[in-house]
């Protein structure tokens, strides 16, 4: 199975291959030891009584699908999450293309953690038919063939799956009891149903926060009262929607109590589908990481692409730019500037939300 690692010519499409084999030959070998370890955490989790033991015996019922190619990461080691937002309104997942696709990574020797997005019009090699096709259309069809494409073509090892509706999001917002952001202008989507009259720290419950997480016709309203629409509608929303996961991590970090703790679990359990992988244990320990993470060090970026040749309405991985956004991902270090959204203060809705 190893032949690949010498092979003389190598696929010119799939940098991140030979450090995927490589990484699927230590996960083997970790794997026991990663699980023992899962339950130990499990079992400090509920040790620490009252509220996290119900806390980590709710996680037990968290509803998995298995994922090939993901594995346990034993504590203390850096753990990347492959996010994925559907937008159902109402239907199954079945079939459906996600919406977002973000990746987090979470460093537990540092307290660092980073977001990258995937934008849905991405377009990569189907493993199955060996055709292009959309990234968001794989994540409907097979996590698995997702997982191996993002390793194998976009070059970052995935260790955990994690799905949730747009609607699970929204009662997340809620459940913190709304979200801050800081907005630089109006903003309006009549689409999604956005309507944001004032510039400034703007509070969002969980039904505004929806609407801005759908919005892919943002417009922005000028200093001269006229209505600028977003060109980069994907592209844009992306960075919207990293914004709304900062922001409630935000909220969340003012209240870091057994009590929040307790309802993270249950809406876990009520919105969340993860990987048979991924154990209560890590679950566990991912909770404590996002009730003690400072948002504002949460590093943020989108993956660098440039039009897709053939259809300039879908975009293709930039060859320039994207291994050194990578490689920064990895290792923790900082990740590129996206261009300013015109009409908005910077940090407004971008890579800083203020949490105010």
């Amino acid at each position: 199975m190893f032949e690949h690692l010498d092979d003389p010519r190598p696929p010119a499409f799939g940098h991140g291959f030979r450090h995927k084999v490589v990484r699927r030959a230590h996960r083997r070998r970790r794997r026991q030891i990663a699980g023992g370890a899962g339950v130990a955490a499990a079992s400090l989790v509920a040790g620490a009584g009252g509220l996290y033991a119900r806390a980590a015996l709710r996680l037990t019922h968290v509803e998995r699908t298995e994922v090939e190619g993901t594995a346990a990461v034993p504590a203390g080691e850096p753990v990347t999450i492959l996010l994925l937002g559907y937008d159902t309104r109402g239907r199954t997942y079945g079939g459906q293309r996600t919406d977002t696709l973000i990746l987090a990574r979470l460093d537990p020797g540092t307290g660092a953690a980073s977001l990258l997005s995937l934008p849905r019009d991405l377009m990569v090699v189907d493993p199955a038919t060996g055709m292009p096709q959309r990234i968001n259309a794989l994540a409907g069809q097979d996590l698995s063939a997702l997982v191996g494409v993002i390793e194998s073509q976009v070059g970052v090892p995935v260790d955990h799956v994690m799905q949730v509706d747009f609607t699970g999001l929204s009662s997340l917002v809620d459940l913190v009891g709304g979200i801050h952001v800081g907005v630089g202008a109006p903003l309006r989507d009549r689409q999604s149903g956005l309507y944001l009259d004032a510039p400034g720290c703007v509070a969002l419950d969980g039904e505004q926060a929806l609407a801005l997480l759908r919005s892919r016709h943002l417009e922005v309203q000028q200093e001269n009262g006229d209505w600028v629409t977003d060109a980069r509608a994907d592209l844009g929303r992306v960075e919207r929607q990293r914004a709304v996961a900062v922001a409630t991590l935000s909220d969340l970090e003012t209240r870091p109590d057994p009590f929040t703790a307790k309802q993270l679990a249950d809406w876990v359990v009520a919105n969340v589908t993860v990987d048979g992988a991924l154990g209560v244990g890590e679950i566990s320990r991912l909770i404590e990481a996002a009730l003690s993470l400072d948002p504002g060090s949460v590093r943020q970026a989108t993956l660098p692409v440039v039009s897709y040749e053939p259809d300039p309405n879908r975009v293709a991985i930039d060859p320039d730019a994207a291994p050194a956004a990578i490689s920064a991902f990895l290792g923790g270090g900082p990740l590129p500037a996206g261009p300013p959204m015109d009409g908005l203060a910077p940090g407004a809705l971008r890579g800083g939300v203020n949490a105010c």
